[in-house]
């Protein structure tokens, strides 16, 4: 199978589930880290309704102190860089429908802990998204730890290209992958 039928097969599978359950266990498991307890600054996804629910680990990263840092993409520069989070009152949405951070940016590519998003994974740290690469290019220079939450149904057998980058581990509801990523 494609990456474009893999990811609508797996997006059909994420707006069809009933998550909280399974976000809980993925949330547990992710706070018991070794990079969680370490991390002093962390990177992560405003999730939309469909995808593993990031705003409880923010609330939580931001009580325990920790900075919080959200992407912030260029569409036309195909970049993306990571801009801190401080209050759900500094969002609105993007020319994508995405929400990201309004005014003042200070920006922090070199975060301890990214929290990477994903709609397909496979055993060994790789991942398919949504078909912009801005992960992947991301991922290419980054030196902190990289983690994908994801339901054990979004995984598959993945033919990685040449420009895809793996996650360290891969937290699922029943299991903590590690991937090549080293």
């Amino acid at each position: 199978m494609d990456k474009k039928s893999m990811r609508q097969e797996k997006l059909k599978f994420l707006k069809e589930t009933a998550k909280y359950k399974q976000e809980v266990l993925l949330m547990r498991k992710l706070f018991q880290l070794d990079a969680w307890h370490k991390a002093s600054s962390i990177g992560i996804t405003l999730s939309m309704t469909h995808e593993i629910n990031t705003y409880e680990i923010i609330k939580f990263a931001l009580v325990q102190g920790k900075s919080v840092y959200v992407p912030h993409c260029d569409y036309h520069q195909k970049t993306m860089d990571f801009v801190k989070f401080s209050s759900i009152d500094e969002l609105q949405e993007d020319e994508k429908g995405i929400l990201m951070v309004t005014g003042a940016r200070d920006i922090n590519n070199e975060m301890d802990l990214l929290i990477v998003p994903g709609v397909v994974f496979d055993l060994k740290g790789y991942r398919i998204g949504y078909g912009g690469g801005y992960y992947d290019r991301f991922l290419a220079d980054y030196k902190g730890t990289a983690v994908s939450l994801a339901l054990e149904g979004q995984l598959a057998e993945i033919a990685p290209e040449s420009f895809d980058e793996p996650v360290h581990q891969i937290i699922t509801e029943q299991r903590i992958l590690t991937g090549v990523r080293l």
